[in-house]
């Protein structure tokens, strides 16, 4: 069945020892041999990255194999080469590996043959060609392979892994998209939009390792839940010198956030109109004197009008740079003319009413203070050290310190998970991290739930602090789903007319798998009939997580606590008895095999937020769905109810 299974075990084994071999070169480069201190330090910290990226799981293997023209490469995560130097294995992100992902039998792009390896036990076992130089040809595949929805379908291990042997060719265009733009990515649930993001990230640090190596890379995710989930993707791809981190993580200088605003106050703090008003009170504390300002000199009384300060004020105050330097400038206009109505260039020390003067006009300012001013101003109970800072103040202050001192650290590259659920004064945070507009946001509006949080893709682009050129704004969309089975997608997508937003439905190349299975209970009996469907899915599905509004979570816990398990809120290093327990707001972006999802109408309540948080609940699952509520047990009727 497998003819040249052979000749692959025999090349496998030929990759495995050129990385040894390689390897074994790097352990004997000696770094005190080169001719400074500072190039020692350079080649021994790059010897020891090459080591760690040849040791790590997988190195010397590869997933695939193309066939163009006379010349056959096999594909892996890491470049190996032989002691000639000749390529054994190429790194998965070469410009030659693109036709592996992107090659059709419409349009196979010079490959004759595409191979995919399945490996068992660190051997191979079975390998899947397609001839797409012979399109009639029984292997030339009409949708995705089996060996491919098998990996996709494969059980989850509570942490996201890499898909370089899996990626498809309407995502592999979006990973090797040009570094300079701004480029949104949208796309519905499981359609591998935070793993094309990533591997995004991995492409244009081999693409633009120089550039990216000096101006780092940044990935900003949701919450801590979501950043523990994706951590190792990186990693695993031989990049490490990324921060990820969530938007507030982001923010200068940092203030103890232990409020929490209501819907209609977060919605108006993270508005683009509460930031110009915020621009406008930094500027509002230029004041000009009541007074002429009199500066005596020995014999002589120089006297400077009130009016004159104030043009002085006036001409300081429109420069681009931050309002705290523009005093400086303020400064060097008085300086000039007291050097003009004196003559004297040593003048400005004894001119202490000047200076105090100017000072009063012109007052530094403190970030922090400035924004617990301007919020006392416009909302009930926000001034006074006691108070409890919000997170949307928090953005707030980042702006503030951004006006008054400047723009803090820039990266090369920034990639933003769940983009829509930013709001505008979120957007400007992160804007002002990538001056050159280089930036990859991905998310799916249907799934816009945070307050402030975005409907339009265009608003985003307006949002960002450095404002995007139409030229470098670019909108690609995913459409194929990978994760959600068929069957729950087609049920989810139900929900969609009522999220009140313009987007297209996905649609999954998974068609097997159960339908959702909902079941009606009372509300007694609600929390143990959640844990009795949860030891069922549990018992074929080890990853297995439960959605509930925050409000039913104690019930839930104490519920499952008396079946034998225990609730976590994260996903990752599960215990055996395990069961992640979210609200519908935290559970974006993650995925478990088996999702039981609580009282479905309380989540839809009726509003377009409450339609998008149901939707984003439903299509967690890689396996199976299962929900459990005292109303309607068929999402039809569920709808209906809803928009009558």
């Amino acid at each position: 069945m497998y003819p040249e299974l052979d000749a692959e075990r025999a090349r496998l084994a030929f990759a495995r020892r050129s990385r040894d071999r390689m390897v074994e070169r790097l352990q004997h480069v000696d770094p005190q041999s080169a001719a400074d201190e500072i190039t020692s330090e350079y080649i021994e910290m790059t010897v020891a990255e090459a080591l760690d990226d040849l040791c790590s799981p997988g190195a010397g293997d590869f997933f695939g194999r193309i066939d163009v023209d006379s010349e056959r490469w096999y594909l892996g995560r890491r470049h190996i080469e032989d002691d000639e130097h000749d390529p054994v294995v190429v790194d998965w992100r070469a410009p030659i590996a693109a036709p592996f992902y992107r090659a059709t039998g419409a349009d196979p792009l010079g490959v004759g043959l595409r191979r995919r390896f399945t490996l068992d036990e660190g051997e191979i076992a079975s390998y899947f060609d397609e001839h797409l130089d012979d399109p009639d040809a029984a292997d030339v595949a009409s949708g995705i392979p089996d060996p491919v929805l098998a990996e996709i379908g494969a059980e989850r291990t509570g942490a996201m892994r890499e898909i370089v042997a899996t990626i498809q060719a309407e995502q592999d265009l979006v990973i090797r998209a040009p570094i300079d733009q701004v480029l949104v990515v949208q796309g519905g649930p499981g359609t591998g939009k935070t793993a094309v993001a990533l591997h995004r990230a991995a492409y244009l640090m081999f693409e633009h390792r120089r550039r990216l190596a000096r101006d780092g890379v940044l990935v900003i995710g949701p919450n801590r839940a979501f950043l523990d989930y994706i951590a190792n993707v990186l990693p695993s791809l031989g990049e490490r010198s990324v921060r990820q981190c969530t938007v507030v993580d982001l923010c200068v200088p940092k203030v103890e956030i232990r409020g929490v605003d209501d819907t209609p106050t977060a919605v108006r703090k993270g508005s683009a109109t509460i930031l110009d008003e915020l621009a406008a009170a930094a500027l509002d504390a230029v004041t000009p004197p009541p007074d002429d300002v009199v500066v005596p000199l020995g014999a002589r009384r120089v006297v400077f009008s009130a009016a004159e300060i104030a043009e002085w004020l006036s001409r300081a105050a429109v420069a681009v740079i931050p309002i705290n330097q523009r005093r400086q400038r303020l400064r060097a206009i008085a300086g000039q003319e007291l050097l003009r109505r004196t003559g004297r260039d040593d003048a400005w020390p004894d001119a202490g009413p000047l200076r105090r003067a100017l000072d009063k006009a012109w007052p530094s300012q403190q970030p922090v203070r400035l924004v617990d001013r301007f919020l006392a101003e416009r909302f009930e109970g926000h001034r006074g050290r006691r108070r409890a800072w919000s997170v949307a103040d928090q953005l707030l202050v980042d702006e503030a310190n951004s006006l008054l001192n400047g723009p803090p650290q820039a990266y090369g590259h920034v990639v933003v998970d769940e983009a829509q659920d930013h709001s505008a004064a979120a957007l400007r945070v992160i804007g002002r991290r990538s001056p050159a507009t280089s930036m990859t946001l991905v998310g799916d509006v249907a799934q816009s739930t945070a307050p402030g949080g975005q409907e339009r893709w265009d608003a985003v682009f307006d949002a960002l602090a450095t404002g995007v050129r139409p030229a470098l704004r670019t909108i690609a969309a995913l459409s194929i789903g990978y994760r959600v089975p068929e069957p729950v997608l087609v049920e989810a997508n139900r929900l969609l007319p009522f999220t009140g937003v313009d987007t297209t439905a996905s649609r999954s190349v998974r068609t097997g798998g159960p339908p959702p299975r909902w079941s009606t209970t009372s509300s007694t009996s609600l929390a143990a009939d959640v844990a009795n469907v949860v030891g069922e899915l549990k018992h074929r599905h080890r990853l297995t997580g439960v959605v509930a509004a925050p409000r039913r979570h104690e019930a839930l816990a104490a519920a499952l606590a008396a079946a034998g398990f225990v609730t976590v809120d994260h996903v990752h290093q599960l215990g055996h008895d395990d069961v992640p327990l979210f609200g519908p707001e935290q559970v974006k972006g993650l995925e478990f095999d088996g999702v039981v999802v609580v009282e479905p109408d309380e989540i839809f309540d009726g509003t377009a937020r409450g339609a998008r948080l149901l939707y984003v609940a439903m299509t967690r699952a890689v396996q199976e769905l299962a929900v459990v509520g005292t109303g309607s047990a068929d999402m039809m009727e569920l709808c209906s109810s809803s928009s009558g």
